[in-house]
């Protein structure tokens, strides 16, 4: 399994506090069966800055102390889109998922969506690949998720949180979040990890209970082949969504599962 969602990187913002506790959450993500993380950094601009530079450097940093772990660490960041997104992609100071055209981009809390399309737009223009993060976490989408319906026409992929599933955050995240596997809106799912208590890198337990609603083929390739596919910068091509009436749960044909 791949986790492309990781607050790892030791003081870099609310996620790991130091190096100990970045090693301990690598060692809690490999025993889970996780084979590579994306450090994912929070880029909020007046909140948390950190520029691929600084990325790439704690990277070589933790992957240097985490030899003896056993996972593979790459470099990227979770980009929370604004005003500055365009400029700081254009630019390079924006670290891509593992060099790729793939930026987990998240979306703000209550956002414009005139104004996000546009974001969306200019980076589809660019070439980038967004991933949206956490989508089903947030107020707009859990509102109308005709909203992911937009971001999916444009080219973009979704992420889902492992947790989402497990109800850690709610009856109506998790509706949301199965809606979305109903809705063929749902392409990668990741951790999210901000600690190694309440935001544990785990996938597994999520993984059987997606396994159970859309087989274990398909819920596999939401933490492997898709995840891969991003990493080594492929090509994703996601099922058309749809619109179910009722629960359909049929998955085993979509094309990015060969």
């Amino acid at each position: 399994m791949y986790d492309l969602h990781a607050h790892i990187l030791p003081g870099a913002d609310d996620g790991a506090r130091d190096m100990e506790e970045a090693l301990s959450m690598l060692r809690t993500a490999a025993a889970d069966g996780i084979k590579g993380v994306a450090m994912t950094p929070h880029v909020v601009p007046g909140l948390h800055d950190n520029p691929k530079e600084k990325v790439l450097r704690l990277t070589e940093e933790l992957r240097a102390a985490a030899a003896g772990i056993g996972i593979e660490l790459y470099p990227a960041s979770e980009v929370r889109l604004s005003d500055e997104t365009p400029e700081g992609l254009k630019s390079g100071a924006v670290c891509a998922i593992n060099g790729s055209r793939y930026v987990l981009a998240e979306l703000p809390p209550f956002f414009d969506s005139e104004k996000i399309y546009g974001l969306m737009h200019s980076m589809r223009e660019m070439g980038i690949v967004p991933l949206v993060a956490h989508p089903e976490r947030n107020p707009v989408a859990l509102e109308d998720v005709e909203c992911l319906y937009e971001l999916a026409a444009m080219g973009a992929l979704m992420q889902v949180t492992a947790g989402s599933f497990l109800g850690m955050f709610g009856d109506d995240v998790k509706r949301l979040a199965v809606s979305m596997l109903e809705r063929r809106l749902a392409h990668v799912m990741a951790s999210d990890a901000h600690d190694n208590g309440s935001r544990p890198p785990v996938l597994s337990a999520a993984l059987r209970e997606v396994s159970k609603l859309i087989g274990e083929r398909a819920a596999k390739a939401m933490v492997d082949a898709v995840p891969e596919k991003i990493l080594k910068n492929g090509q994703v091509n996601p099922p058309e969504p749809v619109r179910p009436k009722k629960s359909l749960f049929f998955f085993s044909d979509l094309p990015f599962f060969d």
